[in-house]
């Protein structure tokens, strides 16, 4: 697929293609990606090992998420937005694994949830992800969350987005909240969806009890 994908991008570098064929390449080029994110994933839940859960106090893991998920996904910090509902919030979780169920949420939230602004200049015109932690009421259970901003799911999905390979319609591997919830369930954790008041999504990822670590 690599192999592919790089051929169809140097064919599309060159100068005697017509526009219509340069198009074509591109489409080569977008659907091998999409296929090696398939496979990513499907290698990555083949290969996956057993949870290594440790403390993990959230508010300066997610400052140093923040910065590798920018700097690796392009986007400006300010688009990825962190509100702590609570200090010094801490878990019981695998970080590795805590980092894949977060990246896809946050990935997923920048292509799909966010609104159409084409051509805006700055981070608020073209909207943000917003992330929350804190305790549920009344367990005291910490929690997190991804929300957007976007069109939200639509009723009759909502039931199936979290199974293996559905897309509802959008060019994704249909992997990815598959393998969040899987990952969150091996640390004890639930991982929800809900739909965001005046529209978008709410993910929350419901954290093991911490009165029940020790057991």
């Amino acid at each position: 697929v690599g192999a592919m994908s790089h051929a169809a991008q140097l064919l599309g570098e060159s100068d005697n293609l017509r526009p219509e064929d340069k198009r074509l390449t591109e489409i080569i080029r977008d659907n091998a990606k999409r296929v090696s994110e398939i496979i990513d994933n499907v290698l990555r839940m083949s290969r996956r090992e057993a949870s290594r859960p440790e403390r993990l106090a959230l508010d300066p893991w997610l400052a140093s998420f923040k910065v590798e998920f920018c700097a690796t996904m392009q986007c400006p910090p300010e688009q990825l937005r962190l509100q702590a509902l609570e200090n010094r919030i801490e878990v019981r979780v695998d970080p590795s694994q805590l980092r894949q169920v977060l990246w896809n949420l946050c990935e997923n939230a920048l292509k799909y949830g966010l609104p159409s602004t084409s051509g805006a200049k700055n981070a608020s015109a073209r909207g943000h992800v917003d992330r929350r932690y804190g305790r549920l009421r009344p367990n005291a259970r910490p929690f997190l969350e991804v929300a957007d901003r976007g069109h939200g799911i639509a009723p009759e999905n909502a039931e199936r987005i979290f199974e293996p390979f559905f897309t509802g319609g959008q060019r994704s591997s249909g992997l990815g909240l598959f393998l969040a919830r899987e990952l969150a369930q091996t640390n004890g954790a639930t991982l929800l969806y809900e739909p965001r008041p005046e529209g978008g999504s709410i993910f929350r990822l419901v954290f093991a009890d911490p009165q029940r670590w020790e057991s």
